[in-house]
């Protein structure tokens, strides 16, 4: 009963925050409402590192996990929040960033750090990744943060959103619950920026 009076509660407030002057895309606007009253209580009982083995839009972030010698860390209990790229996107940066068009193009310890900057500590579903307004900042294990704005994007490089990635707001491919924490699907990988 207590879930469901914080449920209504949650709607109502939802309602009455849609009714701010400034619009969120209508995509975002229903992924969100039909996650956001339900999906911060979910956990599977499977961890981040088997979601990702047995996901075929993972097998590359699978590949550079083990080749950086860090699937320990989405095995335990430790909770996390991964910003998983697809295949897609592994490929497209493997074929823009090395020669060879292979993985080992890069030491383990740099793709460690790339991977790193795709993590935050915690489980952090849709109401604590995208904003209703101002750009969220996200800090990561790797130092370095990114921003989301209200429409999903990613900007690896300030508040100003440049867009460098966007979270995939597809049924399935964004708040994917893990017994350690939670996965959304974004469609770039992220690579921190320089000064």
């Amino acid at each position: 009963m207590k879930n469901l009076i914080k449920a209504l509660l949650l709607v109502t407030v939802m309602v009455l925050a849609s009714c701010e002057k400034e619009s969120i895309s209508d995509e975002l606007t229903t992924a969100d409402l039909k996650t956001k009253a339900s999906v911060a209580a979910q956990k599977s009982d499977e961890t981040i590192a088997a979601i990702v083995g047995k996901n075929p839009e993972f097998t590359l972030l699978l590949a550079a996990l083990e080749y950086a010698e860090i699937t320990y860390m989405f095995t335990g209990t430790d909770q996390f929040t991964v910003f998983a790229p697809t295949d897609a996107a592994f490929e497209s940066f493997i074929k823009d960033n090395t020669p060879n068009n292979s993985l080992s193009y890069f030491s383990p310890e740099q793709v460690a750090a790339v991977l790193s900057y795709h993590v935050t500590d915690g489980r952090r579903f849709s109401n604590s990744v995208v904003p209703k307004n101002s750009p969220r900042q996200i800090e990561t294990l790797l130092g370095p943060s990114f921003y989301v704005n209200s429409f999903a994007q990613i900007d690896t490089n300030d508040e100003d959103l440049d867009k460098n990635a966007s979270i995939d707001l597809r049924a399935g491919f964004f708040n994917i619950p893990a017994s350690n924490g939670v996965i959304h699907v974004i469609d770039k990988v992220l690579v921190p920026a320089t000064n």
